[in-house]
């Protein structure tokens, strides 16, 4: 894995938010896209207000725009209806399901119209005659305006909590090159944060499937905390390198380069110590990968040790010979011995996993650095901030050399 593959979420996001934005994560909203770039939440709600009431007034004032519009609106109506019976509210999904859906669908969206233009047109006879245009034509669009709005306004809409939320997630976009081969030099911070992801993702699979044996409840809340944390960190981390490049590349004498080397060196720094957390995250993820491939090798053996029997049937009724019991024999020792070998491994990954808070927390609760100053300890997060850069003095002037 060379880059992030998925979103990374808040955990502290409330769990109805969570699972919708992260069952539509083609909804989310990447920094690289700026706020002017997509129809917001808000724009959108405004423009079906707005075009609404506007057709509202052409219905009104303009004679003869009703049969139009109310034609307008029936298409309007099998659209929306579409986009609800489409599997990810996409008009674009599958376009010959959606083309038989039509085929109800636009009957359906003209007979509730009728319906509702008829009803109206009865409850605003007396407004009939007052205006040049069709008062229900104009009454529907009004309830199209409003309902519209509400609707994309509603807070459980998806654009408005990926807009809402945007700053509680962080998109494989967010890194640079998703979709493309990008080498760690170039981008070292997707790289790390791809490592991370791959051990989060194995104890997910672990929990799935070792079962009871493997508790992951208490080690995933952890590695899902630490990966939102880091993938701030490595963010930060990646802003400051890509400045650093960009004023090295922008540098017009040595000495500006020779200015820059503190703040190379906090990067540096950074990016061993944040490497050297997430090494730790990525060796209980193998151990738990491995746990996982042991189970499923057992799983594989006991299943042709159970078709033994089998087997032996067939050989004893074919074979003009005795048959050989020993390979029958060596088939349950291979399924005894995957049974040891993934019973080990899952131990292993479960003393991991309950010593993994105190190797990402070192003397967590000492409270000092251990000099007995008092001083807080410092995490294996605290990214150290580059050093202010200082200008070399001048060099002395005749005057000065001559004092």
């Amino acid at each position: 894995m060379s880059h992030p593959r998925r979103p990374t979420f808040d955990p502290t996001l409330p769990p109805r938010t969570l699972a919708r934005l992260r069952a539509h994560p083609e909804r989310l909203l990447p920094d690289s896209v700026g706020p002017s770039a997509r129809l917001t939440w808000r724009r959108g709600a405004a423009l079906t207000a707005a075009g609404g009431t506007s057709l509202a007034a052409v219905a009104l004032l303009v004679p003869g725009a009703a049969t139009p519009l109310i034609a307008l609106l029936c298409l309007v109506v099998t659209a929306a209806v579409l986009s609800l019976v489409s599997d990810r509210g996409s008009l674009a999904d599958d376009w010959a399901d959606l083309l038989m859906h039509a085929f109800w669908a636009l009957p359906v969206s003209t007979a509730a119209v009728m319906t509702g233009h008829l009803l109206l047109g009865g409850a605003l006879e007396p407004l009939a005659a007052a205006v040049p245009g069709s008062a229900p034509a104009a009454a529907l669009y009004l309830a199209v305006a409003g309902g519209g709005a509400g609707t994309v306004m509603r807070p459980g809409m998806l654009p408005r909590l990926a807009s809402e939320n945007r700053r509680r997630y962080v998109l494989p976009e967010d890194f640079g090159r998703p979709y493309s081969h990008a080498t760690r030099h170039e981008e070292p911070e997707a790289h790390l944060f791809a490592r991370l992801q791959q051990a989060t993702d194995r104890v997910e699979e672990g929990g799935r499937v070792l079962g009871a044996s493997f508790d992951a409840a208490s080690t995933l809340p952890l590695l899902r905390e630490e990966e939102w944390r880091m993938s701030q960190e490595l963010l930060r981390l990646r802003a400051l390198r890509r400045e650093l490049l960009q004023r090295k590349r922008e540098a017009v004498s040595p000495q500006v380069t020779r200015a820059l080397q503190p703040q190379e060196e906090a990067v540096a720094r950074a990016h061993t110590a944040l490497a050297e957390r997430i090494g730790v995250l990525a060796d209980y993820g193998g151990r738990v990968r491995a746990a996982v491939t042991a189970h499923r090798e057992w799983e594989q053996c006991q299943a042709i040790a159970d078709r033994a029997a089998e087997y032996a049937d067939l050989a004893l009724t074919t074979a003009r010979g005795t048959m050989r019991t020993d390979e029958i024999d060596d088939s349950l020792l291979s399924v005894r011995a995957a049974h040891s070998v993934r019973e080990e491994l899952v131990r292993e990954a479960v003393d991991a996993g309950s010593s993994l808070s105190a190797a990402l927390h070192p003397g967590a609760g000492a409270g000092t650095d251990g000099s007995g100053t008092g001083n807080a300890a410092r995490g294996p997060l605290d990214v150290p901030r580059p050093r202010p850069c200082t200008a070399p003095e001048p060099a002395p002037g005749p005057a000065a050399a001559q004092d």
